[in-house]
């Protein structure tokens, strides 16, 4: 490779990185003006805050049975991105925590950046546990399902909206920000390789 040619690719490669590290900064001032200053309890999900500059995951909550918490997790720091797959028993009898890391798809990491920033994510309200159809049906009923909970963290504050049963109140009474919320979760998905996960040492 030419002189001129290796310049010219590393002033591409700064201005990508330096367009990245804006893109950032700017979802991270969004996040920390519409998140609030929780204290996050779970001291894995707290290591990864204090070690990257955001996390996003996606949580499954089932509190009616066997009361476990299935998280998928992206972290970001320096540009560099990581995933896991982060499982919570929360059983009294027999409580337990399990990390794995986990294949990611860069490209598609960026894109999920990207998507919530011209989406607004920060203005996904939730449903706080009520309110399942905002469009007054009455018809949409169910029992005993999981909860998801979108989680956007940075250094300062913490964004975690949730609905209740997301895919089914979706399809029964459709919700706008319930809509933004499953095409967030489903861009996570696509970020992570589950299958080829390899133990971590977190």
């Amino acid at each position: 490779m030419k002189k001129a040619e290796i310049f010219l690719l590393a002033v591409f490669l700064t201005a990508a990185f330096a367009s990245c590290k804006a893109q950032q900064n700017l979802i991270i001032q969004k996040i920390d003006e519409a998140g609030s200053n929780q204290t996050l309890e779970d001291s894995v999900i707290n290591n990864l805050r204090n070690n990257n500059d955001i996390v996003i995951a996606y949580a499954v909550e089932n509190f009616a049975w066997v009361r476990k918490i299935n998280y998928l997790i992206l972290t970001q720091k320096n540009g560099e991105w990581k995933g896991y797959q982060y499982n919570v028993s929360l059983l009294k009898q027999n409580p337990s925590q399990s990390i794995v890391s986990a294949n990611i798809n860069k490209n598609a990491c960026d894109s999920l950046i990207a998507y919530i920033m011209q989406n607004n994510a920060w203005t996904i309200k939730g449903d706080n546990g009520s309110n399942f159809c905002t469009n007054g049906s009455t018809k949409c009923n169910i029992n005993d399902a999981a909860s998801g909970r979108l989680w956007i963290i940075t250094k300062k504050t913490v964004f975690n909206p949730s609905y209740y049963a997301p895919e089914f109140y979706e399809n029964c009474c459709p919700d706008k920000d319930r809509a933004l919320f499953l095409s967030i979760k489903n861009k996570i998905q696509n970020c992570i390789s589950i299958n080829n996960s390899e133990g971590s040492n977190m």
